[in-house]
């Protein structure tokens, strides 16, 4: 069951990449053949609304891209720093410091 979970979960953080790569590329080029698009009723043109919904999502989608690139490079520091810990339970005893106990 475990295997079949895993496997799904990459599938659908394949289809959500996938997904966000196809949204930054058509934004990314209706922009750009829309850019030098001028009209005078700005409120009600579709062509300039649907601009501003690109513009908008291409800045989403930077600042979630800034945003994990800081939580991977964190996590990644982490686990450096602990990597090469290691737990070992050390009781002093007076046998383990070898004191005399016959003085």
């Amino acid at each position: 069951m475990d295997s079949r979970n895993h496997s799904s979960k990459r599938i659908i953080a394949l289809v959500a990449i996938v997904a966000t790569v196809f949204l930054m590329l058509l934004s990314s080029f209706y922009i750009t053949e829309h850019a030098s698009h001028h009209c005078d009723d700005e409120e009600h043109c579709p062509v300039c609304a649907m601009l501003l919904q690109c513009e908008r999502s291409l800045k989403t989608i930077g600042t979630g891209i800034v945003m994990a690139v800081v939580a991977f490079i964190v996590f990644d520091l982490i686990e450096d720093a602990f990597m090469g810990y290691s737990y070992e339970s050390t009781q002093t005893t007076l046998i383990s410091q070898k004191v005399r106990l016959d003085s």
